[in-house]
């Protein structure tokens, strides 16, 4: 009987051992690693400190650098020696195809101005070391012409060396500020001068409308009725 039942007992234990061993939780490969905290990318950054770029602030405005001041009464001292009156002079009238023409001689270099409405001169060359310009326009016109020494005008100068402070000007020729206006001599000369009548025979127009019609040469005598030549 003994042998009977401790062989029973032993077998009732091995049973129980092996049940018991069936049930234990199975944990395979891939949940023992999911169970492991796998660092991520964000844990990474999150651990890693981030530098932010410092924007750069706004750049200081530099100051602009005027040109110096102007010592007192300098800015309005008269221009230099060099500064000439110009020569200016009529060398002859003539007719060119009925067309009055004025021959003018000015100095090597000087500049001129028509100051009369309907008139026009124009560059005929060079003779002698001078300058020959031609005017023409109607006939028997007075017209008036400028020639002035280009020496005595204002240079131009670049805008970025001759800034000064507001309320003040630029004094071109000493190079400096001044509250001053500047005072520049033109040195001009004005030739008062008239336009050639050319050739015309004005008698052939024996009516009013015929002769105006050639006013350019002619006139209208209202008390004598006839058409004169203008001189």
């Amino acid at each position: 009987m003994n042998k009977i039942l401790k062989s029973s007992i032993f077998t009732g234990l091995l049973l129980i051992g092996f049940t018991a061993a069936c049930n234990l939780p199975f944990i395979s490969d891939s949940q023992m690693d999911a169970g492991s905290p796998t660092p991520t990318a964000g844990s990474e950054a999150s651990s890693t400190p981030v530098t932010t770029p410092t924007e750069p602030g706004p750049s200081a405005t530099p100051t602009p650098e005027f040109s110096p001041n102007c010592e007192p009464g300098e800015a309005n001292i008269l221009p230099p020696a060099q500064c000439q009156l110009p020569i200016a002079e009529e060398s002859s009238v003539f007719c060119t195809k009925k067309n009055p023409y004025n021959l003018i001689i000015i100095n090597d270099g000087a500049s001129y101005k028509v100051q009369t409405k309907g008139v026009w001169c124009s560059d005929a060359g060079r003779k002698d070391d001078k300058q020959m310009i031609t005017c023409t326009g109607p006939m028997a016109t007075n017209f008036e012409l400028s020639v002035c020494d280009p020496a005595c005008a204002v240079p131009t100068v670049q805008a970025e060396i001759t800034q000064c402070p507001q309320d003040y000007y630029y004094n071109n020729l000493r190079g400096c500020c001044t509250q001053e206006l500047q005072q520049i001599l033109p040195n001009c000369v004005a030739l008062k001068l008239k336009t050639k009548t050319c050739v015309v025979n004005c008698n052939v127009y024996t009516k009013k409308g015929a002769c105006n019609e050639n006013s350019f040469a002619c006139y209208w005598d209202g008390e004598a009725k006839v058409c004169r030549l203008r001189k």
